[in-house]
């Protein structure tokens, strides 16, 4: 088990892996932009990732953060890794890193991947050059996140946001662990009848699944494109092609991903927005990833209880959590 793992998230996202992860028994040593540090208690975190969690490494080495020179980072890199990892085959290493430096993320990759190579006799594949590293590979982390120069594996042959079920996107398809996060702030219950207006490909309602699988749940979206993805990634779930503006369906929780008006043209969300409103149940709640322009047109007639601001697909949209209000 290692001491210490790196896991990585949507930015906005790091309290709710958080979260998860200290549901789950383990022990969140320190959290930063899109980054969490995490102590796990058992395999059962390797076994069991977050779901809200874009990826997860187990970490090798770790130095002081080099600051802005090419010669710290060398001291740094070489402080991190003294013994030998397993010997890995082939491998790649991708970075990122925080501030003004005089090297750039290749340098970083570079260093790393050559000190491996040097200690275990592994194949080193650089991207550099922009030549594409063999599928059949390891894969390491490298982050320079200020204070830490963090040096870690991915135990998994691919990243975590690319779930098993998913064989289908279609155009605006939704991040999964964007859809997770957007499955727990719903606060799910066996029974509940949860509908997606605007389903697509299914990721939402497939990740509520995973999380609630005691659960009704039903997808609706008038693309038969879309309503043949979502079949073919998850058939335990009823799909409808159907308008989301005339949604009849009673439901517990709406929980969806509208069109934000760029790849997908919705133009204005407050007919549906009224017509889920008749339809959730007393104590109902909505769960929506919304553009900026598009959340103040949720006004009258609702209590919006959160909204946490979000990166992704080169956007910034909000998840806003509202229920119908009293008034």
């Amino acid at each position: 088990m290692p001491a210490l793992v790196l896991v990585r998230t949507v930015s906005g996202l790091e309290w709710l892996a958080a979260e998860e992860v200290v549901a789950a028994g383990h022990r969140v040593v320190e959290m930063s932009k899109r980054q969490l540090i995490v102590e796990p208690t058992s395999e059962v975190l390797i076994e069991q990732p977050p779901r809200v969690a874009d990826d997860l490494f187990e970490v090798h080495g770790l130095a002081p953060d080099p600051g802005r020179s090419k010669a710290g980072l060398v001291d740094a890199v070489r402080l991190a890794l003294q013994a030998a990892p397993a010997d890995r085959g082939a491998f790649a290493v991708s970075a990122s890193f925080v501030g003004a430096r005089t090297f750039n993320r290749f340098d970083v990759e570079d260093r790393v991947g050559e000190r491996i190579a040097r200690l275990t006799g592994g194949r080193y594949h650089s991207r550099r050059h922009g030549v594409a590293p063999p599928d059949e590979r390891s894969e390491w982390r490298v982050v320079l996140d200020g204070k830490t120069l963090w040096i870690a594996l991915r135990p998994y042959a691919v990243p975590l946001h690319r779930r098993t079920w998913r064989r289908r996107t279609v155009q605006g398809s939704l991040h999964p662990p964007v859809a997770a996060a957007m499955a727990r702030l719903a606060r799910l219950a066996p029974g509940y009848d949860v509908v997606d207006p605007f389903c697509g490909a299914g990721t939402l309602l497939l990740e509520a699944h995973a999380l609630e699988s005691r659960a009704r749940y039903v997808g609706l979206d008038r693309d038969p494109a879309a309503i043949e993805a979502a079949q073919e990634n998850g058939s335990t779930i009823t799909w409808r092609r159907g308008d989301a503006a005339y949604l009849t369906t009673p439901a517990d929780r709406i929980v969806t991903n509208p069109p934000w008006d760029r790849r997908v043209h919705i133009g204005d969300l407050r007919p549906y927005i009224r017509r889920w409103h008749r339809s959730l149940r007393p104590g109902g709640l909505l769960v929506a990833i919304l553009a900026a322009h598009q959340v103040g047109q949720l006004a009258r007639g609702w209590q919006v209880h959160a909204r946490h601001e979000i990166a992704v697909a080169g956007q910034h949209p909000a998840i806003v959590v509202a229920g119908p209000s009293r008034s």
